[in-house]
C-alpha cells in the first residue's frame, strides 16, 4: 500500500460543454501549447448532449494557464472554473484488483470526515482524489490508519 500526497494542485473544470464539439480536445491542445502539464482528467457521462470535464494542474502553472485564456475563448471553449490550493491523495495498492468494496471504504472515510471531493480518477490499482487542503491531513491520517 502506498499513499502519495501532492500539494498545491488546481482543479480546472468546464461545465455545460456541447457534446458535438471538440472543446475538450481543443482545450487540452491549447493548455499543452502554453506549456502546462495536465494530471488528473475527468469527464462526466453526457446528458442531453452536454457534458462536463476537468483536469488538474500544479498551482505554479496557473499563470501559464491563465495566459492561454484568450486563445481558449477564441476557440469557442467554455470558461473554466478554477479552484487552487488543493491536495491530491493517491492510494495505490495491488489489493484493489482482487478486493470487492475497496473504493466504498475509501469514500466512506472521505464522507465521515466531510472532506470536499473536487475530482476523482481511478485505475485498476489506484484511486486518486483531489480534496481541499483543509481536509487533507485528517484524510491522510484516516487512510493510513485504515489501509496502512
Amino acid at each position: 500500500m502506498n499513499i502519495e500526497v501532492t500539494e498545491n494542485v488546481s482543479a480546472v473544470s468546464f461545465n455545460n460543454v456541447p457534446l458535438n464539439k471538440t472543446i475538450m480536445e481543443d482545450t487540452l491542445k491549447i493548455v499543452a501549447k502554453a506549456g502546462v502539464s495536465v494530471d488528473m482528467i475527468s469527464m462526466t457521462a453526457p446528458t442531453q448532449e452536454i457534458f462536463s470535464f476537468g483536469f488538474t494542474v500544479n498551482d505554479e502553472d496557473m499563470p501559464k494557464l491563465l495566459s492561454s485564456a484568450g486563445e481558449l475563448k477564441a476557440s469557442g471553449c467554455v470558461s473554466p472554473m478554477i479552484n487552487s490550493g488543493n491536495r491530491k491523495i493517491v492510494i495505490k495498492t495491488g489489493v484493489m484488483t482482487n478486493s470487492i468494496g475497496f473504493a466504498a471504504r475509501v469514500f466512506e472515510i472521505l464522507n465521515s470526515l466531510e472532506a470536499m471531493i473536487l475530482m476523482i480518477t481511478t485505475s485498476v490499482d489506484e484511486i486518486s482524489v483531489l480534496i481541499r487542503d483543509a481536509d487533507a491531513d485528517a484524510v491522510v491520517s484516516a487512510f493510513e490508519k485504515e489501509f496502512g
